[in-house]
């Protein structure tokens, strides 16, 4: 129980258990370390507050270091919040007054001491960034992002740009390439790399993001880096080195798919990467008490941590954990006098934050866990405000998990997926009339989470479908659609963003085929093996059949599609050109109203049986 307190080979690398205090010339570290948590203090169906849970842990784990002698240091590696319900709360309560913030005080209150960026962090658009940096009193870090050319109106705090390879102290606050955190009379240097898709899963970056670029620019055509944040990591090596720095952490955003991997081979000063964006999260194979505890379900796809070598053969160590605060990071090593890692702690790997690890970490130490006051109090004044309190309504129910899991959203059909695509079709038919669209398209990446049920309440609409997103129709040529549905597919197997939930069309395609993103239009299929359009008299108009397209190219078709995709986001260059040239026709309602009139109102024959076959058990 929580208790609150008021106001592959390596001759020299063993994994063996700590002695209590480090031998003489060593140097002992915990990096606690997490990612992804992207505003998810709550879980909508259970209610278990992990934003608590989690702190409690950090309390603990830094606790268990300080007893045996051990420094500790708290990094996280991006996409800190999302624009869900409790982002936005953060405006309600007037010690934060902006959205984002409570993210932030949460953040400085859990003693994080450096942020490496995702792309979430940038939802809000340049001045909600640039609010949340102004109020962290920890830097946020990445090579490969330039800030020199961003305005922002008066009386928005003015993004302020770090000296690199400074400390964290002076960097704080500021946007910075490098820093280094001074603990024990060591420094540790820290570089951060942000997604090297980061342009292509940023809404309308051209407006949100006006003057943020990538050092080095970018390929117009696709948004990819010019220059590859390889030798931009490389250099802030050689600065932090200078300084005699030489326990060195890469915090690398690097999403399921990048076309600029930094492969550990490739690095050189490196000693540790911590993953983030990326589907899936380490584990050792076996538990000890809470180390490597995991929760009910959950499988590990790596083990903790994955040990490979650098360009001269040294020792990289390769960790992640799993997101939204389900998990603290958990890596105990043990440095010798030239900075090499001389060997890790079997405790190492992840805590949960679930009530069975909060137990497990008591027994370890011996009395409750606590939870920072401020912490606490911050989260406390977020639930009472009236945004939150209103999420707790149920709007529908269902017998059948709503599978929103991430790697299955971003993979291959699923019922969430059908469900949110199937409420946009039918919603735009119903206010648009004749207007109204022959085909939906939600893309997976704007799934966040599963509504496992019985009941489907507006926190779990809120957080399943966090960003809200407009919705619009537009018309398509059968050529146009053909590169949309060519990008959606195109980077499968990896479990990318684009990957299409659909309602109103049957498809097929072959991942063996080369895959033909960002393209405007296109008259011969590569992937799509068949696509069937079901129009709303009940006919199929068939646009590909045995990977051959079919009939008129130039036929025109109606797409209900979300904001971010006509912003040519997820590669989808297809609709914004069709969206620029012939216009689109907004709706009136976002997508999280959309999911709840359709959850709760009586629909027409053929979205009544849909529905019931998605939410009944049959």
């Amino acid at each position: 129980m929580i208790k609150r307190k008021s106001c592959f080979f390596f001759i020299f690398l063993f994994f063996l258990p700590a002695p209590a205090f480090a031998a003489d010339g060593d140097f002992r570290l915990q990096i606690l370390h997490s990612s992804d948590n992207e505003s998810a203090f709550q879980d909508p169906d259970t209610l278990e507050e992990k934003i608590l849970h989690y702190a409690a842990v950090l309390e603990g784990l830094r606790e268990l270091a300080e007893k045996e002698n051990m420094h500790s240091l708290y990094l996280t590696a991006g996409d800190h919040s999302l624009p869900g319900p409790f982002y936005h709360a953060a405006a309600q309560v007037s010690s934060l007054g902006a959205p984002g913030i409570g993210d932030i005080e949460i953040f400085n209150a859990t003693k994080l001491r450096a942020n490496g960026m995702g792309n979430h962090e940038f939802d809000g658009g340049a001045e909600d960034f640039a609010r949340m940096l102004h109020r962290a009193s920890y830097p946020f870090i990445a090579v490969n992002l330039d800030f020199s050319k961003v305005k922002l109106p008066e009386g928005i705090p003015q993004i302020r740009i770090g000296k690199d390879a400074g400390s964290i102290s002076e960097n704080a606050g500021k946007t910075v390439r490098s820093a280094y955190a001074e603990i024990g009379g060591e420094k540790i240097g820290i570089i951060g790399r942000a997604p090297a898709d980061f342009f292509n899963v940023v809404k309308d970056p051209a407006h949100t993001l006006a003057g943020l670029d990538f050092y080095g620019g970018r390929n117009p055509e696709n948004n990819q880096p010019l220059v590859s944040a390889l030798g931009q990591v490389r250099e802030q090596v050689k600065l932090l080195e200078m300084q005699g720095i030489n326990k060195i952490i890469l915090l690398d955003h690097s999403q399921d798919y990048t076309e600029d991997p930094l492969y550990s081979r490739s690095l050189k000063g490196i000693d540790i990467v911590i993953m983030a964006g990326a589907t899936g999260f380490m584990a050792r194979s076996a538990p000890s008490g809470p180390f490597n505890l995991l929760r009910k379900g959950d499988r590990p796809e790596g083990n903790y941590p994955d040990i490979r070598e650098d360009s001269e053969g040294k020792p990289v160590m390769i960790v992640n954990t799993d997101q939204q605060y389900r998990y603290a990071g958990n890596l105990m090593l043990t440095f010798d006098r030239e900075g090499f890692i001389r060997k890790a702690d079997t405790r190492s790997g992840p805590v949960p934050s679930s009530a069975a690890g909060i137990a497990a970490l008591e027994q370890e130490l011996g009395h409750p866990l606590t939870v920072p006051p401020r912490a606490e109090n911050i989260f406390r004044d977020l639930q009472k405000t009236s945004l939150i309190q209103k999420q707790f309504e149920i709007i529908a129910k269902t017998e059948k998990p709503l599978n929103g899991i991430r790697e299955d959203v971003r993979s291959r059909q699923s019922s969430l997926g059908d469900l949110t695509a199937l409420s946009a079709l039918w919603y735009a038919r119903k206010v648009l009339k004749e207007k109204g669209p022959d085909i939906a398209l939600k893309n997976g990446g704007g799934i966040r989470s599963s509504i496992p049920g019985p009941n489907i309440t507006r926190l779990g609409i809120s957080t399943a479908l966090p960003f809200n997103n407009k919705l619009a129709v537009v018309k398509l040529r059968g050529d146009e659609l053909l590169a949309v549905m060519e990008n959606a597919v195109s980077r499968h197997p990896h479990k990318d963003g684009r990957f299409p939930q659909i309602a109103g069309m049957i498809l097929a395609f072959d991942s063996q085929k080369p895959g033909k993103p960002d393209q405007i239009r296109m008259e011969k299929s590569s992937r799509i093996k068949e696509l069937r359009i079901l129009q709303k008299n009940g006919k199929e108009d068939v646009l590909v059949e045995d990977f051959a397209v079919k009939g008129d190219p130039q036929r025109m078709f109606r797409m209900v599609s979300n904001d971010f995709l006509f912003s040519g986001g997820d590669g989808y260059h297809a609709l914004k050109a069709a969206a620029e040239k012939r216009g689109k026709i907004m709706l009136d309602l976002r997508e999280q109203e959309i999911l709840v009139k359709f959850l709760q109102e009586k629909t027409e024959p053929e979205y009544t049986e849909a529905l019931d076959n998605i939410l009944n058990k049959r």
